[in-house]
């Protein structure tokens, strides 16, 4: 196996080779580095001749890394990271002055129940920072903590990798929600009710129609009928104001919209969920992101209780 010069690779080619394996287009690369794109061109094929390897291959659907491409991926973002921990001043991380990003992977729901409180914390003490959300995707979110794509994931404590780091925030229970007027549904809900009224189920991962509330009905016996399924959970209140359907949801979310919904107790047992932060071995010691962990955490113990108002209904979207 060929070796690598050493003293042909500099730090500054690093990170454009960090950047060219993220972007896969010379010219965003170029852009993310603030360089020419001629630059970035001639960083490309100098990193070519260090490792003797194309590195990244044009096709019709854009630039693909080659095996030797995808393998340096992740160690190369690993010592970029481990290089900007070194170099950092001494004295921890500032949020009044800091200009990062941190970016959050979570579902709507979580969304919902944490980033109203977070983005308020955060526009008062990080005011020169951003955060960016992006959607939970269950399947890849341990990749894209590894890459550092994302920094944080939050979600529900049976789906996190079992590779990551994790930390409760908070413990959530299910409820039963109708619309308000519903003709059958008035002041209590029985287990036949439950079992015979057409439901509408969140699926996160899509197209699914069981879930933990399946799980509890078998153990004592009975079904229930799922009519719909769908991926989120904000959906599900503009359906349940137009049809007679019932919804099993986290409290949070049901409760935030009471004024539109009757909410009941579930007609049977199951066991409540912890929602959960998630992030990577790597990124465990970045004073910035360990600023950013504790400070969700703190403000889930703060107002662990405490119930979002919605906006106002809406005639495009109503969300819950």
């Amino acid at each position: 196996m060929a070796t690598v010069d050493l003293r042909a690779l500099d730090l500054n080619l690093l990170v454009a080779l960090d950047a060219l394996l993220a972007e896969r287009n010379v010219t965003r690369a170029a852009a993310r580095l603030n360089l020419s794109q001629s630059a970035t061109s001639a960083a490309l094929g100098r990193l070519r001749s260090v490792f003797g390897d194309p590195l990244l291959l044009r096709t019709a659907g854009g630039m693909l890394p080659t095996s030797k491409g995808q393998e340096l991926a992740a160690p190369v973002r690993q010592v970029l990271a481990e290089i900007g921990r070194l170099v950092r001043a001494p004295g921890g991380f500032d949020p009044a002055g800091a200009e990062v990003t941190f970016t959050i992977a979570a579902s709507d729901y979580v969304e919902y129940a944490i980033l109203p409180r977070l983005v308020d914390f955060l526009e008062a003490r990080m005011p020169r920072g951003r955060l960016a959300v992006r959607p939970m995707d269950f399947g890849a979110v341990g990749r894209q903590l590894e890459s550092g794509d994302v920094d944080l994931g939050i979600l529900g404590a049976a789906f996190a990798p079992p590779s990551v780091r994790s930390r409760p925030l908070f413990q959530e229970r299910f409820v039963c929600v109708v619309r308000r007027d519903h003709p059958r549904l008035l002041n209590r809900l029985t287990l036949d009710d439950f079992c015979e009224l057409d439901q509408v189920l969140v699926s996160p991962s899509g197209g699914g129609f069981t879930a933990q509330a399946d799980d509890a009905l078998a153990a004592i016996g009975r079904r229930r009928h799922v009519r719909l399924s769908v991926p989120h959970f904000l959906l599900v209140p503009e359906i349940l104001t137009r049809s007679d359907m019932l919804a099993v949801l986290p409290a949070r979310l049901a409760h935030g919209y009471g004024e539109r919904f009757r909410v009941f107790d579930l007609p049977f047992e199951m066991a409540p969920f912890t929602i959960v932060a998630i992030w990577h071995e790597r990124t465990h010691r970045d004073p910035a992101l360990a600023w950013l962990r504790q400070s969700v955490v703190d403000l889930m113990s703060e107002g662990a209780a405490a119930v979002v108002p919605p906006p106002r209904r809406s005639r495009r979207r109503a969300a819950h």
